[in-house]
């Protein structure tokens, strides 16, 4: 992964939250703040904006924003299936014939539907809370890095986010230094 070149999601995340009424500045009005459990904003109250989560669902939404730092891609079926390996090792298939996907129970391999866009594969996701999320993985012109743009809503006004991570291929990286050597 490129730092360098990538978003920082938890900026874009926070920016998101800024622009639907979430987030909070300064020090603000004075008076008591009394929290009613499960409604938020106060010391007594549950999380705002988010209360009815489970522990779960944040923990595979804090997997869904975070980039994993290597990702090997392989062409399983021509057209029809791309694998995805993260640096854990972790599976995800990507399937473009519009097949039933089969509900997992190990958290190591994932089935998602996706679909060609062009040159782009386009995900057809949905985040732990329902929500739509969709994934973009389009090679760069050079073919040396592989952007993935992460397209979801958050907040009760559905604010969109867009986070985009940029990967170099590791042939090219070792590729461009062999040739500055010489």
């Amino acid at each position: 992964m490129n730092r360098d070149e990538s978003d920082d999601p938890q900026r874009k995340m926070q920016d998101a939250r800024g622009t639907n009424g979430g987030g909070r500045s300064g020090g603000g009005g004075g008076g008591v703040r009394m929290g009613i459990p499960g409604m938020g904003g106060g010391p007594y109250g549950g999380r705002r904006g988010g209360g009815n989560e489970s522990d779960e669902d944040r923990q595979k939404m804090q997997e869904v924003v975070n980039p994993t730092r290597g990702l090997t891609v392989a062409e399983a079926k021509k057209d029809m299936e791309i694998d995805m390996f993260d640096d854990q090792e972790r599976k995800s298939a990507f399937y473009t014939d519009g097949r039933k996907l089969q509900k997992t129970k190990d958290s190591s391999t994932q089935e998602i539907s996706a679909h060609w866009d062009g040159n782009r594969l386009v995900t057809d996701e949905k985040t732990p809370s329902g929500r739509k999320l969709s994934r973009t993985y389009e090679l760069s012109y050079d073919g040396t890095q592989l952007y993935e743009t992460l397209n979801l809503t958050r907040g009760r006004s559905n604010s969109p986010v867009s986070i985009r991570y940029v990967y170099d291929q590791a042939d090219a990286r070792t590729a461009n230094s062999s040739q500055t050597r010489q």
